[in-house]
């Protein structure tokens, strides 16, 4: 690192503080730290600029769970999968006219590369075995195995840098604090046999560990998404990387046609230029928590209050990015998922909707979706396919007292194990729910049509006794039934709504973060209205026109591919550079330990074939 000139004037940009690097990453979500370790083990002076004053981004706030066709670990839980089975399998579910047939293949051949290169770095995953892809009437399906889940991490291996994480939200946790693997969530969720030991044994680890409770509340056994950024955070300490939190990018260098660095305001006030002798990486979220943008982009009503995003993605790098001239695309497409409000809390339902006893309608009253879909799947189904509809924003999620019994509820624990006088705060107009004694008292409290919901209602108690849905067919699938109640039957995902008091909340077209921005390359180069790369300019991760297109079809189809052309971007910005690198013995570690360094120079070129 080479500083600038000291006691210049601030905002005086001839005399603007400079700082030089190879590489310049923007973000610090799983994305951008991966890209920054990559880097830096092929011996990259790498700087990561974070904007808020957590790192993490939506990385530590998610699942962690990352989606992998053919992982070397399905072997061991006895599934069978392939290239041609996976590949089959996007090319069914992606529109063709959103992504090409070689970008399919680039990811297929490359998630598992960027997998390995994790578990070296020191950030393994397993697969989950029962967690099925999300569309299970396609060719190239599979039960379970593609989505892997991160191994715990303690969080002491943070050390003072613990409280800076990025923390998951209390609806993820049980109790609202204790951390639970995807496996022990899944488990808990679905209600599954023995659950109740699962989350009395989390619960009893939890406060066994004395140490930790004696400082906070926050438990220190990292899971899901803590645990993928903590584990990269560490190998990232362990490199020498510099982290600069509260440090917002506020404008790329662009000079000669090329991103040679980023403009940033420093926490101690001052501007500096960050200059980047090799390339910069942007992976700095999307921006689902802009108003602005989301009026601009997004279908009408929206809000950033629906959003689950971290508050700091406002699509700042995506309007930098514009500036310079790169093509931008997929705008109007999100993450979706239907989002409750707590007071100035956004909770996203992500297993509640598949529960028998539930469902949601719209004003008149009538269901009009599946409920148990993925959730990616709510916003067409609320706005329309081609998002014009307005009269189901919001739509209303309803239930009894035997849902309100049996299972938990946006966080909120079911009334068996803590009774609605324990959850005072949670009823009303400021409360999670709204609750009456009657159905159309509860329709008369939401302003929904009363007779239409006590028809849904009576339907819904003849669906449950035969187990079909006829308008839907809800529970008509395995990714329907993974968060069903296996107890209930013939469907477990139906249930009569007959027994007061009844609950209702408004449902929102929420998301977890847009999937709009920066359009990129397979070696996630940003191009340009015509196709062209940018030279020294890269994005992963949310900041980009996701390589999904505007489906979702698996959980951690949203981590896998950020990660994935993260890895990518690390690849080619130092293989394009590495006639100007001077490697040791030709590996990428500064250290002499091939465990940490991971693949040898000739080995990425390859890669970089793909």
């Amino acid at each position: 690192m080479q500083s600038g000139e000291q006691g210049a004037t601030a905002r005086d940009d001839s005399h603007m503080l400079e700082e030089v690097y190879d590489v310049v990453v923007v973000g610090s979500g799983a994305a951008a730290l991966l890209a920054a370790v990559r880097v830096a083990d092929a011996g990259a002076d790498v700087l990561v600029i974070e904007k808020e004053n957590r790192f993490g981004g939506n990385s530590a706030m998610s699942g962690g769970g990352i989606w992998v066709p053919n992982n070397s670990g399905m072997a061991s839980i006895h599934i069978a999968d392939s290239p041609e089975d996976a590949f089959a399998y996007l090319r069914a579910v992606i529109p063709d006219d959103q992504i090409s047939d070689a970008t399919i293949q680039t990811y297929l051949q490359t998630a598992p590369l960027m997998i390995e290169y994790l578990r070296q770095v020191g950030v393994p995953y397993t697969p989950v075995e029962k967690y099925p892809d999300y569309y299970p009437d396609v060719t190239g399906w599979k039960a379970g195995g593609r989505t892997m889940d991160c191994a715990p991490l303690d969080g002491n291996e943070l050390g003072e840098y613990f409280s800076h994480l990025r923390e998951m939200p209390p609806q993820s946790k049980a109790f609202s604090h204790v951390n639970l693997s995807i496996t022990e969530a899944a488990q808990i969720q679905a209600v599954a046999k023995g659950w109740q030991k699962i989350a009395m044994r989390a619960l009893v680890r939890y406060f066994m560990d004395i140490p930790a409770r004696l400082r906070s509340k926050r438990d220190r056994r990292l899971c899901m998404g803590e645990a993928l950024v903590g584990r990269l955070f560490v190998a990232l300490r362990n490199r020498g990387v510099v982290l600069l939190m509260n440090t917002p990018v506020t404008a790329l260098l662009h000079e000669d046609g090329r991103v040679g660095g980023v403009v940033a305001t420093c926490n101690d006030g001052s501007v500096r230029k960050f200059r980047a002798r090799k390339g910069v990486i942007v992976a700095a979220g999307g921006f689902e928590r802009s108003a602005a943008m989301r009026r601009e982009y997004l279908a009408d009503p929206s809000s950033p209050d629906w959003s689950a995003g971290s508050a700091g993605n406002t699509g700042d790098l995506i309007r930098a990015g514009k500036q310079v001239g790169a093509s931008i695309g997929r705008m109007r497409e999100a993450w979706w998922a239907p989002t409750v409000r707590w007071k100035d809390r956004t909770i996203v339902l992500f297993f509640e909707k598949s529960k028998p006893g539930l469902v949601i309608v719209d004003q008149t009253g009538q269901r009009f979706m599946n409920e148990s879909i993925t959730y990616n799947s709510y916003g067409k189904c609320m706005y329309g396919e081609d998002y014009s509809i307005k009269s189901r924003v919001p739509a209303f999620v309803i239930f009894d007292s035997t849902y309100r019994k049996k299972y938990m509820f946006g966080g909120l624990l079911q009334s068996s194990m803590s009774p609605d006088w324990m959850n005072a705060a949670a009823f009303g107009e400021d409360g999670l729910l709204t609750k009456a004694s009657t159905l159309e008292e509860l329709a008369v409290k939401l302003g929904i049509d009363a007779k239409g919901l006590q028809g849904t209602a009576e339907e819904m108690a003849r669906f449950a006794k035969t187990g079909i849905d006829e308008r839907f067919g809800r529970g008509g699938d395995e990714h329907d039934r993974m968060y069903g109640d296996e107890k209930v039957s013939p469907n477990p995902c139906l249930g009569p709504i007959d027994k007061g008091p009844f609950y209702g909340a408004r449902v929102y077209p929420g998301d977890i973060g847009t999937k709009g921005g920066l359009v990129i390359n397979d070696d996630a180069q940003v191009v340009d209205e015509a196709g062209v790369p940018i030279e020294g300019f890269y994005a992963a991760g949310n900041s980009t026109a996701s390589i999904m297109g505007d489906v979702y079809p698996g959980a951690g189809c949203t981590l896998g591919p950020a990660l994935t052309m993260g890895f990518r971007a690390a690849n080619h910005i130092m293989a394009s550079n590495s006639g100007r690198l001077t490697l040791d013995n030709n590996r990428f570690s500064k250290s002499a330990d091939r465990a940490q360094c991971g693949l040898e120079f000739e080995e990425l070129q390859k890669e970089q074939e793909i």
